[in-house]
């Protein structure tokens, strides 16, 4: 199991890198062995999918591999636990991790990148299995901390809707591809664990190449609208109003 005890000292610091530059890394996270298992896990699920673009969703989807296991560490979740209480001073759900493994190839990979949103979960774990070489390595872009914590999931659906949009995401996308030093830049390597606020910060991945293969493993924590009544009806509406999935999935 990759390190998950960590003392408060080193919580603040983590918590205090995502607040000020947008994002932490934990070097070497997962081992050289870890990544190779993982890299092969993700390869035959490219291929599975007629190499295009696969998304893997859900703790049962990941069954098997080393992802399902971190997903149900206590260890992992309590540490997220600790790190959203410290960077929200609220008190985190108790569930787990919404899970997902994304791959991007092919066409269906050049669709899924340079879709800028929010996610729905407080605290966002991404790592990457594999990315690409050269210059187009499909590198996680952020405007981060760009929002407080919503008080309602009507607050939260109105700022998804005003970025959810082919205005703004057109906006976004020449700023992001013309002018990209306004972005912070995580340029990723396999193996380190990268977090980020990923409620708060606009983000999204950077194209790379359709022949290449770029996989991540994200662990989303701590839905604050997770009760609400209205959370489902909505994201299904606004999934039908556009014609894809409810919520981008981050990194």
């Amino acid at each position: 199991m990759p390190r998950t005890q960590f003392t408060d000292a080193e919580v603040s610091t983590i918590v205090a890198e995502m607040d000020e530059r947008g994002f932490a890394v934990l070097p070497d996270w997962v081992d050289r062995a870890q990544v190779a298992e993982l890299q092969a896990y993700a390869d035959a699920t490219v291929v599975a999918a007629g190499n295009d673009y696969v998304a893997l969703t859900g703790t049962q989807a990941l069954s098997g591999s080393l992802l399902q296991q971190w997903g149900h560490s206590s260890e992992l979740v309590g540490l997220c636990r600790r790190l959203v209480a410290a960077g929200t001073g609220r008190r985190a759900t108790e569930g787990g991790f919404h899970q997902v493994m994304r791959c991007l190839t092919g066409a269906g990979g050049q669709r899924e990148s340079m879709i800028f949103h929010y996610d729905s979960f407080v605290l966002t774990l991404v790592l990457p299995v594999r990315i690409p070489e050269g210059a187009q390595q499909g590198d996680l872009i952020m405007l981060p901390n760009r929002r407080p914590l919503r008080r309602t999931y009507l607050g939260n659906a109105w700022d998804k809707l005003l970025l959810d949009n082919g205005l703004t995401q057109r906006r976004l996308a020449r700023r992001a591809l013309g002018r990209g030093d306004s972005f912070v830049h995580v340029r990723m390597q396999p193996g380190n664990l990268y977090l980020f606020w990923g409620y708060r910060s606009v983000h999204t991945n950077l194209p790379c190449p359709p022949d290449a293969v770029r996989a991540t493993a994200v662990f989303h924590y701590h839905d604050p609208h997770a009760g609400s009544p209205l959370a489902g009806g909505v994201r299904r509406l606004w999934a039908r109003l556009r014609g894809r999935r409810p919520e981008p999935v981050a990194a």
